[in-house]
């Protein structure tokens, strides 16, 4: 068992002096020989379901776009349909008005 005071702390790097600075120089601290290669397993496994569940993801929101889009569509059809539609109705409207008003003229003027 080690004590606190007569431990002697790791170094984390090597201290080099060029010119005026001084630059440390990290080193890899390898505490167990096979614990790094199983971290950097799960990152794998972790970064492989993040990709898989981003592409899920990527791949709803593509889909509801789509929808959206046709939706989007079909009320732009049924939108200039209607309005067509009214335009026609106005017309008929405007015409028979016109030729009431016209055949109202007419039917003043006749003598039976």
């Amino acid at each position: 068992m080690t004590n606190a005071r007569t431990a002697r702390p790791r170094p984390l790097g090597k201290l080099s002096v060029t010119s005026d600075r001084a630059v440390i120089e990290k080193q890899s601290v390898c505490t167990a020989a096979g614990k790094e290669s199983e971290r950097e397993g799960g990152q794998e496994v972790t970064v492989t379901v993040l990709a898989i569940f981003l592409l899920i993801i990527g791949m709803l929101l593509v889909l509801i776009g789509a929808l959206l889009i046709l939706i989007g569509t079909f009320l732009i059809a049924v939108g200039a349909t209607l309005i067509l539609m009214g335009m026609a109705v106005i017309a008929v409207g405007a015409f028979l008005l016109i030729r009431r008003l016209l055949d109202h003229d007419r039917a003043r003027s006749h003598s039976w």
